[in-house]
């Protein structure tokens, strides 16, 4: 895959992101870090951090696939995970505790 090819595969995945987190959490955020880490036949995944806009310390990780713009690997900051539960969109982790 060329850099043109990655560069497009990053920026829709990055799209992706964005919207997620619009929808499900009711967030609007800025990506600061964008990386497709692995070659396509390793992992079809890019790599995500970024930030709630205007709010540095309620950042979050999350992993996009590539080619299912399928979302995974969300992580995020203690202070992001107050502003989730004050909005009552904070995730369900009931079967984490399992």
């Amino acid at each position: 895959m060329n850099t043109d090819e990655d560069a497009e595969l990053i920026h829709k995945a990055k799209d992706t992101a964005v919207q997620y987190l619009k929808d499900k959490y009711k967030l609007n955020v800025e990506i600061t870090y964008a990386k497709k880490r692995f070659p396509t036949y390793v992992k079809s995944k890019v790599d995500i951090n970024g930030n709630v806009i205007g709010r540095a310390e309620e950042d979050f990780t999350i992993s996009v696939n590539y080619e299912t713009q399928e979302t995974s690997d969300f992580a995020i900051s203690p202070e992001l995970e107050k502003v989730l539960i004050e909005n009552g969109t904070y995730p369900n982790t009931n079967s984490l505790d399992k």
